[in-house]
């Protein structure tokens, strides 16, 4: 009986949803995949498209891989050499992992004017497609500043976000970062739990 109760509360512990945190720091990113768009050059496409092993873009229509030049409002410029990927005037940028993950994030910024309250929404689906987490918020920089932005992120406790998208308007996206698949901390102590009970289950037996 004890044995059971002892499976049990481990299936049950399984079962507990995920917590999720929005990140502004790209450190929050564990062992991140990164992803630059340096290797597109004005790449006009809605995908999909493997922009890295195992990283799959999709976007609407006049997404670009690859920009060189964006000019942000209020927010600054973007370009001058680096690369990114960017939406059109109102559009999303989604990218599906082959592996579910535990975070990702990506330096965004959008086009502002004083006179609109632009924002971006950043979400999280699983498996089953559907929103884990969603957040929306504005990005402010100096009207004269050039590829800044704001690092925007999702963490999980466990690996269980199949992509990550940003919807905005005009809206840029650089340095994606993916928290590479790795066993986690709970796998290995339900996995040691579990060879524990069994253990103890053939001590009895003899």
């Amino acid at each position: 009986m004890k044995l059971k109760l002892a499976a049990l509360a481990l299936a049950f512990a399984a079962a507990l949803p995920a917590h999720a945190a929005l990140t502004n720091n790209a450190a929050d990113i564990g062992n991140p995949l990164l992803v630059d768009f340096e290797a597109y050059d004005g790449f006009f496409t809605t995908g999909p498209e493997e922009v890295a092993p195992g990283v799959i873009f999709t976007g609407d229509a006049d997404s670009q891989l690859g920009g060189f030049i964006a000019d942000l409002g209020d927010n600054g410029l973007w370009g001058a050499g680096n690369h990114f990927a960017a939406t059109g005037f109102i559009g999303e940028l989604r990218f599906t992992f082959a592996e579910l993950t535990s975070g990702a994030g990506a330096l965004v910024n959008y086009f502002a004017d004083n006179t609109r309250p632009y924002a971006v929404v950043v979400s999280a689906y699983g498996d089953n497609n559907q929103i884990i987490e969603s957040y929306t918020l504005s990005v402010s920089t100096d009207v004269a500043s050039l590829n800044e932005g704001l690092f925007l992120g999702i963490t999980r406790d466990s690996a269980d976000i199949r992509s990550i998208s940003f919807k905005g308007n005009s809206l840029v996206v650089d340095n994606l970062a993916v928290a590479a698949p790795v066993p986690e901390p709970e796998t290995y102590a339900m996995l040691l739990a579990g060879l524990g009970l069994i253990g103890m289950a053939a001590r009895r037996r003899t």
